[in-house]
């Protein structure tokens, strides 16, 4: 196992469960809501369903292999020693990519949505550069902090979308889900396969494996993450189609904040959009340190580094500059719906599993020629 200062840390299941839920449930606060209306139409709420099947079916298999083989090692450690460490080094850069180019897809994101929603005449680069700044912050003290900051925020990020849902029961109109297969049933399926992405779980739980204060309650974590995550996607996309018409669904990228707009209560209590206005920033935040942690301590096990943090603010600003690349939110789009979702899987989830599995048969075949 790593000799770093970073492999020191020991985090419980309930604060690792809280930080996967987080992360993959703030996406209700992006464009996917957008992304699963576009592809499912009325069966939008299936997307993300599908998704969390297969992804909790993934994450069953890897983390089998992973705790039969490869106990307490992280996917650098699990690729240096079944594959050597030119292999590590690049399977880490590779990562490295992912996470800085999603990081800095959900900072321009989450900047869009506050400038066009609150803050209009704010200049792009003051709250980017805000953003960057808290979440360096966040990512600076480590896993165990961007944990207990997760078990913090995590209820108040489920009474959020649980609250948008419930209190505009009135508006719901059940009839506008059906037809029940919306675009068809393998249309819904290839979108469920294709934005699968989100649920970051397997290659999270290759990160931080090292990490878990008990192992063997890691299956318990991913499981209960993905589960919990999956339902409050389904509830948010089944309650936003039978708000908005699927067709008006899909022109919409701010779907909470249309749904926080028409929340009533009574005469006295209307506008409540501006609470989930800040439920983005404290979702935005962790979701984007979680990320910058996890470039910085891949970078810091490929190269055997003893700590992670002087290269945090670097990986920062770096996430800053690409964020700010594209010209416009809708460029912004285009390339998180057509190249970091789409193709996303085959990091998130091909790249962990044929990693274990071919360590897995390497590390056998040496065993078997010992023998001979």
């Amino acid at each position: 196992m790593s000799q770093q200062v970073q492999a020191k840390a020991s985090v419980g299941a309930k604060e690792l469960t809280a930080m996967m839920t987080l992360f993959v449930a703030s996406s209700a606060f992006l464009n996917y809501p957008q992304y699963a209306a576009q592809s499912g139409l009325e069966a939008g709420w299936m997307v993300p369903l599908i998704s969390g099947v297969l992804t909790l079916a993934l994450f069953l298999l890897v983390e089998g292999v992973l705790r039969r083989h490869f106990p307490g090692l992280d996917i650098v450690e699990v690729t240096k020693q079944a594959f050597g460490s030119f292999a590590a080094i690049l399977v880490a850069l590779l990562i490295v990519l992912y996470f800085l180019i999603d990081t800095a897809t959900v900072v321009r994101e989450f900047t869009a949505d506050v400038i066009t929603t609150v803050l209009p005449s704010t200049p792009i680069l003051v709250i980017s550069g805000l953003f960057t700044v808290v979440m360096c912050t966040v990512a600076y003290y480590g896993l165990e902090g961007i944990a207990r900051l997760s078990y913090f925020v995590q209820p108040i990020l489920i009474i959020g979308i649980l609250g948008a849902c419930v209190l505009t029961m009135n508006w719901w109109h059940p009839v506008q889900l059906l037809p029940l297969w919306g675009t068809g049933p393998l249309s819904v399926a290839f979108a469920g396969v294709r934005f699968s992405s989100i649920f970051i779980n397997v290659l999270l739980l290759c990160v931080i494996y090292p990490h878990a204060h008990d192992a063997r309650s890691l299956r318990a974590v991913g499981v209960g993450s993905i589960t919990i995550a999956t339902l409050l996607l389904t509830v948010f996309m089944a309650s936003l189609l039978m708000v908005f018409p699927a067709h008006q669904a899909t022109e919409s990228p701010f779907a909470m904040y249309q749904l926080g707009r028409m929340i009533r209560i009574g005469r006295w209590v209307q506008h409540v959009e501006s609470i989930f206005v800040l439920m983005w920033v404290m979702a935005a935040v962790v979701k984007m340190s979680i990320t910058l942690w996890g470039a910085a301590y891949i970078l810091s096990s490929a190269f055997s580094w003893p700590t992670f943090r002087p290269i945090v603010p670097g990986l920062g600003v770096l996430a800053l500059s690409l964020c700010l690349w594209p010209e416009d939110v809708a460029q912004v789009g285009f390339i998180d719906r057509d190249y970091v979702l789409s193709w996303g899987w085959t990091l998130v989830f091909a790249l962990p599993l044929l990693i274990v599995l071919l360590g897995t048969l390497r590390g056998t075949n040496h065993r078997e020629g010992r023998r001979v």
